[in-house]
């Protein structure tokens, strides 16, 4: 039976989202922070009283009902290892852990943003964990790789594709496309029908953002030539600028066939929603974040999602990625515990418990599906294939930039500036991060 799928996850704003995937700022379950002290944030703490059983600290920014259905898993598969979970709120979290481990303390389990990840495997503080790392696809675990090791498990992801009305693409006789151009052909028949094609609130940043980049991952940094481009921008090796020009000239036919128009940039997330719920686009691009806002506001809307696409045929990409990555403290001294809860989680089950309280994403690990709703059955193959990405998020310090680079494509879309010097200025901004 098909599980109905619960409001996500994916918070309020990409602030949170481009550190995590996912961030959560709710008050932690059963007050499991009250014992963190006030200067380092380090639990006061004594041993479980439980014989043969190795207590290990796991900590997360998530509070512990998010997680719940894996800790349960985790106490019946892992019976030796006693998981003692310590909420630390978001808004503090990476001050805490970093103090902690430059502390050579901390927890022996650490949910990580691929940001903190980066910077604590440079420092040396994270354990290598390749040999579980392998079982994962590429997709997920490239944002948690330094220096040729892998050093978190991706958790399960977020994503986003493009809404369509169902009954719509039927009625008309339109089948889905399979690549870029017939995606832009889809949308010149819908033009031609007097319909408008792609609800879009360019008012914000997003939009522009994603999915431009889906169309960059699609082509270009999912192959072997573009698949080390992350990280050699984040060392500075590498710029935007004479890169992705040619992908992004190619995605501009977005702009040039008037599918993204200058006066969406007065139209806000909540308003493109709308539109598409009511019938009045036929597509619409987010993520189950809003899925029971869009059939709250139309019940008989039939509504799938395809994914974006690049010019070959191909399963598509969803933009998206981990909600955390799941590391061990290479300074714990309960370091082979830890390693056999990452090795309970690396399964089918534990993939399928870590899901449980955070349906709508999917799993990185090879060969792993979710049963979601048909509202995602157009999607089913690019999930199934792991192919769910979040380039920012291999930006390192400079992830924060990803906002800059929406804003600066607003302003391309407006006109204002070529796309040579869009991308020189995105380039400027996460250069100037880079040096902090």
């Amino acid at each position: 039976m098909k599980r109905k799928l619960l409001s996500v996850l994916l918070c309020t704003a990409m602030a949170a989202t481009l550190l995590s995937g996912c961030g959560n700022s709710s008050e932690p379950a059963d007050n499991a922070s009250e014992n963190v002290t006030e200067e380092t944030g380090e639990e006061a703490v004594t041993e479980a009283d439980s014989e043969g059983k190795t207590k290990v600290r796991m900590t997360y920014w998530n509070s512990e009902d998010t997680i719940q259905a894996l800790l349960d898993y985790l106490g019946e598969e892992v019976p030796d290892v006693e998981i003692e979970f310590q909420f630390i709120d978001n808004s503090n979290y990476d001050t805490i852990v970093d103090t902690q481990l430059s502390a050579g303390e901390g927890p022996d389990i650490i949910c990580e943003s691929p940001a903190s990840a980066l910077k604590h495997a440079k420092l040396g503080y994270l354990a290598e964990v390749n040999d579980l790392g392998a079982k994962y696809s590429s997709a997920g675990t490239n944002v948690y790789s330094y220096d040729g090791n892998i050093y978190a498990l991706p958790g399960i992801s977020w994503f986003e594709g493009i809404y369509f009305n169902k009954t719509m693409f039927e009625e008309n006789n339109i089948a889905l496309p399979t690549t870029f151009d017939e995606y832009l052909a889809v949308c010149k028949q819908f033009q031609d029908l007097g319909i408008k094609p792609l609800a879009a609130g360019l008012k914000s940043w997003e939009p522009m953002l994603k999915n431009s980049m889906a169309f960059v991952t699609a082509e270009y940094l999912s192959t072997d030539v573009g698949s080390s481009f992350g990280e050699d921008y984040r060392n500075g090796e590498v710029k935007l600028e004479g890169t992705w020009n040619t992908y992004l000239e190619k995605w501009s036919e977005m702009i040039s066939s008037g599918v993204y128009t200058t006066d969406m940039t007065g139209i806000d997330h909540d308003q493109a929603l709308e539109e598409f719920a009511t019938g009045k686009a036929a597509m619409f691009c987010s993520g189950p974040w809003d899925l029971d806002t869009i059939q709250s506001k139309n019940p008989d809307l039939v509504v799938d999602m395809m994914p974006f696409y690049g010019t070959k045929a191909s399963a598509g990409w969803l933009i998206g990625g981990p909600g955390c990555g799941i590391a061990v403290n290479s300074a714990s001294e309960n370091q082979e515990a830890a390693m056999k809860v990452l090795a309970a989680i690396s399964t089918e089950e534990g993939q399928r418990a870590f899901w449980e309280n955070n349906q709508g994403g999917s799993s990185y690990l090879e060969g792993v599906e979710f049963e979601l709703p048909e509202a995602y059955n157009s999607a089913s193959s690019a999930l199934a294939a792991g192919n769910v990405y979040c380039p920012w998020n291999e930006w390192g310090d400079a992830a924060g930039a990803h906002e800059t680079y929406g804003t600066e494509m607003q302003s391309y879309l407006l006109g204002e500036q070529d796309l040579s010097q869009t991308l020189t200025n995105v380039d400027n901004a996460v250069q100037e991060l880079l040096e902090k």
